[in-house]
């Protein structure tokens, strides 16, 4: 790996740390299960430690937004098409 690519991986580490980092802790329990299930069938859990645990964070992140926008209501009419049995009365 050449000095630069160093650098860019070390940019990349550090930015998914710091998301992360900022991340609403509620969800954190959720989101580390839904990145364990999803690490564990990539196949890419015998990359350099330093990687998976960025990659899982990266993943944790995502799905913990997920969950603040769907606890938000962001996606209330679409849950509505997704799943009108939820909203049959």
């Amino acid at each position: 790996m050449t000095d630069s690519s160093q650098v860019h991986l070390d940019g990349l580490v550090e930015a998914v740390a710091n998301f992360y980092a900022a991340t609403d802790q509620v969800d954190a329990r959720a989101a580390s299960e839904a990145a364990a299930n999803l690490c564990s069938g990539s196949g890419y859990v015998y990359a350099p430690t330093e990687l998976v645990e960025a990659f899982t964070r990266a993943i944790e992140v995502g799905y913990a937004a997920a969950l603040s926008a769907v606890r938000d209501g962001e996606f209330d009419e679409d849950i509505r098409g997704w799943r009108p049995q939820l909203f049959e009365t």
